[in-house]
């Protein structure tokens, strides 16, 4: 086994910056991201607002053919 030595403010640093993450991630992501569950319903919506009508997809088609 190798031996690695770093100085000590170094260390400190990294001591410090530990203990930060720790105290932040220490919380579950769903108080400190607000992460939210969507019901079936909620995702059927976004499905049906994600569709394109065929004069857009048409249009759409034809810009990235050009490029």
């Amino acid at each position: 086994m190798k031996t690695v030595t770093i100085p000590k403010t170094k260390y400190e640093i990294l001591k410090r910056q530990a203990l930060l993450y720790k105290e932040i991630f220490r919380y579950s992501p769903e108080r400190f991201f607000g992460i939210e569950i969507y019901s079936q319903k909620r995702i059927k919506e976004f499905k049906k607002e994600d569709r394109l009508d065929k004069k857009t997809r048409d249009r759409l088609q034809k810009i990235l053919k050009s490029i």
